[in-house]
């Protein structure tokens, strides 16, 4: 759970996100008044064998909101792109699903998130990953060079959710799909009285969509067999959800 955009205009957003996540990385012990780490990912559904073939260290700046690997099955040999990849938790996960014969590319704008992600790949000894400090609306990566994107808490973080969507896509070859976890508005709760401007994206996530309009920005990408698959119960705020989205590149 880390992103970010280049908007100028947008700059206060993004030094508060890098700011927080930047603190992750270098104090994942701290209470920041959302769940993460090992028990956080075993409580979504991340399977024994990821919690166990992977080092301690590699979970212990995971923020993870969803498991986006229960969407859909990633087979050996495949190209995996994970946008916002943080600490790199997710980006290990899908490194031991592709193999040796496979490749994972993570992606983050937050500088010490990427330090840390690539330590923890070598911890893992997962030479099969590579990390870039990048904005996710503008990806180093060919068109249709990926078979699968995906992402965990970090699309709602943007500020140019249609870009980094379109950028999904534009990467995925044919036939390639989008799996991601991330906050949306909870539709059952009832929005916010206030939220102070330190925490209006970094915490009480301001820049969440409704499900409807999550899954339109989706469609207007391109995705075909759009759909939000589950709730994941994960809550940054009383008004936000986790929910878990899945498309597909005709």
């Amino acid at each position: 759970m880390s992103a970010c955009n280049s908007n100028d205009a947008n700059k206060s957003h993004i030094e508060q996100i890098q700011d927080l996540y930047t603190e992750l990385a270098k104090a994942p012990h701290k209470d920041f008044g959302w769940d993460k780490g090992k028990d956080n990912a075993r409580a979504l559904g991340y399977a024994d064998d990821w919690l166990s073939r992977l080092p301690s260290v590699v979970w212990e700046s995971a923020a993870a909101v969803g498991n986006p690997f229960s969407v859909g099955a990633i087979f050996a040999g495949q190209t995996v792109v994970d946008l916002g990849c943080g600490a790199g938790a997710d980006a290990c996960v899908a490194a031991l699903l592709v193999g040796d014969a496979g490749s994972v590319i993570g992606i983050d704008c937050t500088p010490a998130m990427i330090s840390k992600a690539r330590d923890n790949a070598a911890a893992a000894g997962l030479a099969q990953v590579t990390f870039y400090v990048s904005d996710m609306t503008s990806l180093p990566i060919p068109d249709a060079s990926a078979d699968l994107v995906i992402s965990n808490g970090a699309i709602n973080l943007s500020s140019d959710k249609v870009r980094v969507l379109a950028e999904a896509y534009r990467v995925l070859r044919p036939g390639g799909r989008l799996q991601i976890a991330d906050m949306v508005r909870d539709p059952s709760a009832a929005e916010p009285t206030s939220c102070s401007a330190t925490e209006s994206w970094a915490d009480c996530v301001s820049g969440t969509l409704a499900p409807d309009e999550f899954i339109r920005h989706i469609v207007d990408a391109g995705f075909s067999d759009v759909r939000l698959t589950d709730y994941t119960g994960y809550r940054t705020a009383a008004h936000t959800v986790g929910a878990l989205f899945r498309g597909q590149k005709k």
